[in-house]
């Protein structure tokens, strides 16, 4: 029996959808951004409440994503909880939202994920009501395009994530904030541009004017078109994933934004590049990314090393979290490239997985730093004499970074090189080669932050807070859940990803 076969297959009993429940996970958000334009915020009381409206939204659309994937699993049909209504039906496209096997765990991360980055801002004094406000628009910015079937409303909910992303970067973080905030917009407009590109190329060469992705599936092309639009759809999402060379941007705004905002960059707004690669690239144009798939394998494999290499010699520990998730994002678009159904199911529950992980990294980086008054590395140490909880959390995540057996990320690491070995035998060595390399800077950062001699002038430090300690023993949790449950998601993940790769391949 094979490692594929061992993992079960979703019920064939399906369950008929609430009508509205993806769109209410939506939209939830976006109205109440509107309705915290309407709070005051003069005296402390009114700027609890808007802590407290804000934090309901973000609960409540993770309320809507756990019971939605409850029943989701029940669901044997191509997309679950889909909706189709007409929007712009002259041009051809239409208000069509659905959910699989693929798209459904990251929902589920995207809105968990909120939650932790709206409680997280509750320690921000200033703009606070803003800084709400933005995160909520990005939240529908994400979940909309994780739910698009139609091409053309996927790139307007990717567009719409473009811009709550630079003020949050911009208005509140480190030094260079501002930098790097110009810096991930101006990159993330020229990677938009090139999808929109790809989109208007498949429009106008399609024999039906439709922006609808099951309607355009298995459209014929001349070779030299799909070539074109298969790079233009895979450079847009390699920009985001981020994978070498396009990776220089995320860095930067990883090390300077604010805790939420880099655990939303990190945990939540990456993974879109990994799925876009997946849902599009792999789903839908699975002939023409096989013909180059050698040169995505390369930038796989450059992107796993790099990023490990780089970790190892970084002294910012805000930059080694992002460093960390480039990583693991280069073994996501490994398994891509592989297009071995074992490999894509670990790709899914990787993405899962690396989101809970950086998450927890960012809020323990950002404690830590915020304790040391530095984020270099050099300058800390022995802080774990009097950041014990800290100290056990951090270690915690880095074990889960490296894929340590028995938590979340070992079974899809262990899936994604073993899928991947028999078709790129190199690129699957080297790939396990970078995850020893990953392993060995996890292993002295915690030595260096928490070991040894403190220097003086740290003096005594605070370990976590409340809200920092339920924070973080939430996401461990789940991140150990994972680690000793995977077939919690990859029941739903391995029936989809079947599904995906049979559609993808005609």
């Amino acid at each position: 029996m094979t490692l594929l076969q061992a993992i079960p297959t979703s019920p064939a009993t399906p369950v008929a959808p609430p009508a509205l429940l993806l769109s209410a996970m939506v939209w939830v958000p976006a109205l109440a951004a509107i309705g915290l334009l309407l709070f005051p915020t003069r005296t402390q009381v009114q700027r609890e409440r808007v802590r407290s409206f804000a934090i309901g939204a973000a609960v409540l659309t993770l309320a809507f994503a756990v019971f939605m994937w409850y029943g989701f699993r029940d669901q044997s049909g191509t997309y679950a909880y889909e909706e189709a209504r007409g929007w712009l039906q002259g041009i051809g496209s239409s208000y069509h939202l659905g959910v699989d096997g693929v798209s459904m765990p990251l929902l589920l991360l995207s809105a968990l994920l909120f939650v932790v980055a709206v409680l997280a801002s509750s320690r921000l004094r200033e703009q606070a009501k803003e800084y709400y406000i933005l995160l909520l628009l990005l939240e529908t910015g994400v979940i909309g395009a994780f739910a698009s079937l139609d091409y053309l409303l996927f790139f307007l909910f990717w567009q719409l994530q473009a811009v709550p992303m630079f003020l949050l970067i911009a208005r509140v973080g480190g030094p260079r904030r501002l930098s790097a905030a110009w810096k991930f917009l101006v990159v993330d407009l020229a990677a938009s541009a090139l999808l929109l590109l790809a989109i208007l190329i498949l429009y106008f060469k399609a024999p039906v004017r439709t922006f609808d992705i099951s309607t355009l599936h298995g459209l014929v092309l001349p070779a030299a078109t799909a070539t074109l639009i298969g790079w233009l759809f895979f450079i847009a999402f390699a920009v985001r994933l981020p994978a070498f060379p396009f990776h220089t941007w995320f860095l930067d705004a990883q090390a300077e934004a604010s805790a939420p905002a880099a655990l939303i960059l990190g945990g939540v707004l990456v993974k879109l590049g990994g799925y876009g690669i997946i849902r599009v690239n792999l789903g839908e144009f699975q002939d023409t990314f096989h013909k180059f798939s050698g040169a995505v394998v390369v930038i796989a494999v450059v992107t796993v090393l790099w990023g490990a290499i780089a970790a190892l010699a970084q002294d910012d520990l805000r930059r080694l979290v992002g460093y960390v998730v480039m990583s693991h994002m280069g073994l996501v678009l490994l398994a891509a490239a592989s297009a071995a159904p074992i490999a894509i199911n670990g790709a899914v529950l990787l993405m899962v997985a690396d989101g809970l992980t950086a998450a927890l990294l960012v809020l323990m980086a950002a404690a830590i730093a915020e304790r040391a008054g530095t984020s270099s590395i050099r300058a800390m140490g022995g802080m774990a004499a009097q950041m014990g909880r800290g100290a056990i959390f951090w270690i915690l995540a880095a074990l889960a970074a490296i894929g340590f057996p028995g938590l979340a990320s070992f079974i899809a690491q262990f899936m994604i090189v073993v899928g991947a070995y028999p078709s790129q035998r190199i690129a699957a060595w080297l790939a396990g080669l970078g995850i020893l390399v990953l392993a060995g800077a996890m292993i002295l950062t915690v030595q260096r932050i928490f070991f040894g001699a403190t220097p003086e002038r740290l003096g005594r430090q605070r370990d976590l807070g409340t809200l920092e300690l339920f924070s973080a023993a939430a996401l461990t949790t789940l991140i150990v859940l994972l680690g000793v449950l995977p077939a919690i998601l990859m029941d739903s993940i391995n029936f989809s990803v079947l599904s995906l790769l049979s559609r993808g391949s005609g």
